[in-house]
């Protein structure tokens, strides 16, 4: 038996204990109970907003998006207006795999968002591309060499939900083929650190959440045959078989991290920000089926789309909770002076703030300045003003048409609260009071593999789920924080100027845009 990794880090994208705990009261995620029956279990604080995009990308630096600059799927500060995916290029510091790399650790890196394109580290890698490639590994062949062990991988872009409800089935089945791929992976190639994520509780929740959520507002009962009445249950379930089937790969010493980049929920409606801010005065719009000049996608709906040049806030991307001053001087028709900004920015904070949903219940707590909302060098990435919500039910869409208040495209919405578990010899089982930060998650696991990382983290390690006195390493010279920058490195400008048409139709589909 080939040796087994020091850690074993599994992600759950979208993992909720909203979903899990009852399950596993019910008896049907064994797996799950018995692991999170022997670690450390607490819900964590995640990201504003709560997405995949940050979230992992606050997993793997320890630091909010403040510090490493990742905000949304796309650059939410793009000057001209255009779609610039963002990856792996644009993190805006060091990430735990150069930490433990430097320490000579060996990695096995599978499927985790925001990691493409693949880095030159020791190990192996399968990236999570935002566009449609096959250079997604590293090395090169080991896509080829999957596919002849019959454990065929198919990039997370690839396998999302695609507006066909028939996915569900496809989902529980992306589940055992990437768990295919890892165990080969594990096997033929040991590495002392192994990460994969899984997705498909987040693609599988989006969609058909209404359906066994009996208090869903739109609530329906599924066709007869279909099994959408159990869907989160029967993704969750095929992520339990996943777990014990990864779990059997590893012996007793090996430290376990179970962890979501964020929860999810119910999702009941969409908000056109778009049109509360046309209607203040603060946004124009003028006939057109197409954005003008190469602008993205989503300035454009209903045969209307932005007339930038007479804007002065709007949303940088949908579902961002983020709003955009058109500044002068910094996008390319700025309407706004910098004299203007604190007056504007008050402006629509009284406009936001005081905005009341269909039930009657504020939407937003507050609206932050981006120096408030994302404290650190890379705040300059981020949207001018952040939207902080009161019921997360609720999303910002883009729409310019149409009904202020509208269902939500997608049924199930991201919380701002995950999950974490962390097991290994030298952890105290149990719940713990409270919620935990996400940056703090990997601390605790380096600190358990007794490995560095450098002094200006935000997360801190969580000794109190350890039994014994586990020693904290002692900041690592030979660990640098990458050089931060107000803007993404030249990596957000490699793309071609036109918005990736294959990438934006996924995300559609998904109900991110």
């Amino acid at each position: 038996m080939p040796p087994t990794p020091r850690a074993l880090v599994i992600g759950i994208d979208g993992g909720t204990f909203d979903v899990i705990d009852p399950l596993i009261a019910r008896g049907l995620l064994p797996n799950l109970a018995g692991l999170l029956r022997s670690s450390a279990v607490a819900r964590t604080t995640t990201t504003w907003p709560a997405h995949t995009a940050p979230g992992w990308s606050t997993f793997v630096t320890a630091g909010r998006p403040g510090k490493h600059g990742i905000y949304q799927f796309y650059d939410t500060q793009a000057p001209d207006y255009r779609a610039r995916v963002t990856q792996a290029g644009d993190l805006g510091r060091s990430s735990a795999w150069d930490w433990l790399a430097a320490q000579e650790y060996t990695l096995g890196l599978i499927n985790i968002p925001m990691s493409h394109p693949p880095a030159d580290l020791p190990g192996y890698q399968i990236s999570w591309p935002l566009e449609r490639t096959l250079r997604h590994c590293r090395p090169d062949s080991l896509l080829r060499e999957l596919a002849a062990a019959k454990a065929h991988f198919q990039s997370d872009l690839a396998t999302m939900f695609r507006g066909d409800m028939g996915y569900l089935e496809q989902a529980e089945h992306n589940v055992e083929a990437r768990v295919r791929s890892v165990r080969h992976l594990m096997t033929t190639r040991p590495a002392d650190v192994v990460m994969v994520v899984l997705t498909e509780a987040d693609r599988v929740g989006h969609h058909y959440w209404h359906f066994e959520d009996q208090t869903h507002p739109r609530h329906e009962p599924a066709p007869a045959g279909s099994g959408w009445e159990l869907a989160n249950t029967r993704v969750y379930r095929a992520i339990d078989t996943a777990v014990g089937e990864l779990l059997a790969l590893v012996d007793e010493d090996t430290a376990v991290t179970v962890v979501s980049d964020h929860g999810l929920g119910q999702g009941r409606y969409g908000l056109a920000v778009h049109r509360i801010l046309e209607e203040a005065g603060l946004l124009a719009t003028e006939p057109g089926e197409a954005p003008a000049d190469g602008a993205a996608s989503w300035f454009a709906s209903g045969g209307r789309r932005i007339d930038f040049a007479r804007t002065a806030v709007y949303m940088p991307v949908p579902g961002s909770y983020g709003l955009n001053l058109n500044l002068r001087a910094r996008q390319l028709r700025g309407t706004v002076a910098p004299r203007d900004r604190d007056r504007v920015s008050a402006e629509v904070a009284g406009l936001f703030e005081g905005l009341k949903g269909p039930t009657g219940d504020p939407v937003f707590r507050a609206v932050l300045p981006s120096a408030e909302a994302y404290p650190g060098p890379l705040r300059g990435r981020a949207p001018d003003l952040l939207l902080l919500p009161a019921d997360e039910s609720v999303l910002p869409v883009s729409d310019l048409t149409g009904d202020l208040w509208q269902p939500s495209a997608q049924t199930g919405l991201h919380r701002h609260e995950g999950i974490w578990a962390h097991r290994s010899p030298r952890t105290r089982p149990g719940r713990l009071a409270g919620t935990v930060p996400l940056a703090d998650t990997l601390p605790t696991l380096l600190t358990d593999l007794g490995a560095a990382w450098p002094d200006d983290v935000d997360g801190r390690p969580r000794t109190e789920v350890f039994t014994e006195d586990v020693p904290v390493p002692r900041p690592d010279p030979r660990l640098t924080a990458r050089t931060a920058t107000a803007q993404p490195s030249d990596a957000a400008d490699r793309a071609a100027e036109e918005e990736d048409d294959y990438t934006s139709s996924r995300l559609r589909e998904m109900g991110y845009l």
